[in-house]
């Protein structure tokens, strides 16, 4: 997509050196500084987990709106104290009944990118306001509508925009000035955004007013469906009122591993926990437990182990039937991965080369998906517990926002495959698993983990990254439980690394390795790229004995903040 990456948000990784640190019994951590107050606010008012979650689902919308929404989907794993496991739910936008495949293509049978990442062609039907209302009223303590209605005030006082918004609402003030509703919200009247700048949403103010009156019925089946439908007809795109109408989050079983004595719980397919799970089973091997963590042994070893659950994937990732896919029983196999791994060499083996030793057919393609994607967790006193993880895909989604409600519609079309080989925004490919068709839902990486003992939850994270999201958090997770990594600060501060297998390169982020660790790595057969962006931004919470440490990433200004 290379018209589009001229749009692309180039942040220094090293802009902030230090990572947002605090420790009490109930903590919060996002992206947001002014997301998190709200949601500890909510906290400190008598809330628990399933509260603040709802105040910071919908407050990122407000907050965060790059990613954060009310008009796309993703993935949440919860627990409350005294339940043997945790469950999840999946949220993951539908592409519309009526949506026609051909309109994607140009007149040389190529795919649009201008019209699967962009425009009201690209949007799917959104699941986060009907997910959300569905968990707190399960599971919340305060009136929904009163948090609404906080927020809604929130939305018209304005708060000061940071480093990261600006240059973020700044490069892509070009693509958010096609549609009146995101110009009138998103763009500056006259010049540039500047940090510090007050950020007002008065349409958003009253969506979140009328969703706090009439509940989310209104969101599917009520005035702001309508008004959805109305205008992505009017403008020929495919979301409809029935879409809309028919939508719902499903509950889904999480999938596990245990590592000395952890189990960590994520998301099954066709969100993305299944190549973490994968990937942490490959590494949970006698043979790597001795190896130096961040030395170059360590890079290789989990570099090839990477690769290996990125092939593997392919032959499972998407919203299909897995009750007889080998690839997906593989990911639990622990057995067939030691044996792969005494295959592995002291050099790194071509993509090609370890597709075939694993029996991987060349001829299938790899997985399409997109970010922009962000993450929170939550855990209160009691220790109940959120993680979550969604996205408008790409920054700002669809770039379109429906007239006088001021939230943005996600652009998750682009995460579909159309047909083989055909490269998305992020240099990889759609496998068959995850071709569009009519109300499915599109593959994703996106991989929310909550971590239990016999004691109940000892950690909480997740990270928005595309395909970097289960390299990220496996190389945060796979130190934790093996207590290689002994300091949370450093756990998240460590430079960070990916390899996806196609294409065969293993990516670095620039500036966190020395030139004498690049060169080892390149000695040994690395085709190494730096990445022009940092690589993910975790948002963590740990046990500590009777407290909890929240560890927020610096990457993208993150923020924890606790109570005692």
């Amino acid at each position: 997509m290379k018209g589009y990456d001229s749009y692309r948000v180039k942040i220094k990784t090293n802009q902030r050196i230090d990572v947002s640190v605090s420790k009490g019994r109930a903590v919060v951590s996002s992206v947001s500084r002014w997301g998190t107050e709200f949601a500890v606010d909510i906290l400190k008012e008598g809330g628990n987990a399933f509260d603040a979650a709802f105040a910071l689902a919908f407050g990122l919308a407000l907050f965060h709106p790059q990613a954060g929404n009310i008009g796309g989907g993703g993935y949440l794993v919860y627990y409350k104290q005294g339940w043997e496991s945790p469950r999840a739910i999946d949220y993951r936008e539908k592409a519309p009944l009526s949506i026609d495949i051909n309109r994607y293509f140009n007149s040389k049978g190529e795919i649009d990118p201008e019209k699967t990442s962009y425009g009201t062609l690209s949007i799917c039907t959104p699941g986060t306001v009907k997910a959300f209302y569905n968990l707190h009223s399960t599971y919340g303590k305060l009136s929904s509508e009163k948090i609404l209605k906080k927020l809604s005030e929130l939305a018209k006082k304005g708060y000061p925009l940071t480093h990261y918004q600006v240059e973020c609402l700044n490069r892509l003030s070009p693509k958010l000035s096609t549609f009146p509703e995101s110009k009138e919200i998103y763009v500056k009247k006259t010049g540039k955004y500047k940090e510090g700048d007050i950020f007002k949403n008065e349409h958003l103010a009253h969506t979140f007013e009328i969703i706090a009156e009439k509940g989310e019925g209104i969101f599917y089946h009520g005035e702001i469906a309508q008004a959805i439908s109305d205008e992505i007809r009017k403008s020929s795109g495919f979301l409809s009122y029935l879409d809309l109408k028919n939508y719902e989050v499903k509950e889904v079983e999480p999938i596990s591993c245990e590592i000395n004595g952890h189990k960590i719980w994520t998301i099954p397919p066709e969100g993305g926990g299944a190549v973490l799970i994968n990937l942490l089973n490959i590494l949970d091997n006698d043979r790597f437990y001795n190896i130096k963590i961040d030395s170059v042994d360590y890079y290789h070893a989990f570099s090839q182990s990477s690769k290996a659950a990125f092939i593997n994937r392919q032959g499972y990732m998407g919203d299909i039937s897995l009750d007889r896919n080998e690839f997906y029983r593989r990911i639990f196999d622990k057995v067939y991965w030691k044996e792969a791994v005494d295959r592995f060499r002291d050099r790194d083996i071509p993509t090609s080369e370890m597709a075939n030793m694993l029996g991987y057919s060349l001829e299938a393609d790899t997985i399409k998906e997109g970010d922009n994607t962000t993450h929170f967790s939550v855990i209160d006193k009691d220790g109940n517990a959120v993680s979550n993880s969604y996205t408008l895909n790409l920054r700002y989604g669809s770039k379109y926002s429906v007239k006088g409600y001021g939230f943005l519609l996600n652009g998750s079309i682009d995460a579909f495959s159309f047909k083989p080989g055909i490269v998305n925004y992020f240099g990889v490919m759609g496998n068959k698993a995850n071709l569009i068709a009519p109300g499915k839902r599109p593959a994703s990486s996106m991989s929310p983990v909550i971590i239990t003992d016999t004691k109940g939850v000892t950690a909480i994270l997740g990270t928005p990254g595309g395909p970097t999201i289960p390299t990220t958090l496996a190389n945060i997770i796979f130190p934790y439980v093996t207590g290689q990594v002994n300091s949370y600060e450093a756990l998240i501060k460590r430079g960070r690394f990916h390899h996806q297998a196609w294409p065969d390169t293993l990516f670095l982020e620039k500036g966190l390795f020395t030139k004498d660790m690049v060169d080892s790595l390149k000695q040994i057969g690395y085709n190494i790229k730096f990445k022009d962006e940092p690589i993910g931004d975790v948002h963590a919470i740990f046990r500590d004995k009777d407290r909890y440490i929240g560890i927020g990433d610096y990457r993208r200004e993150g923020l924890t903040l606790s109570l005692d």
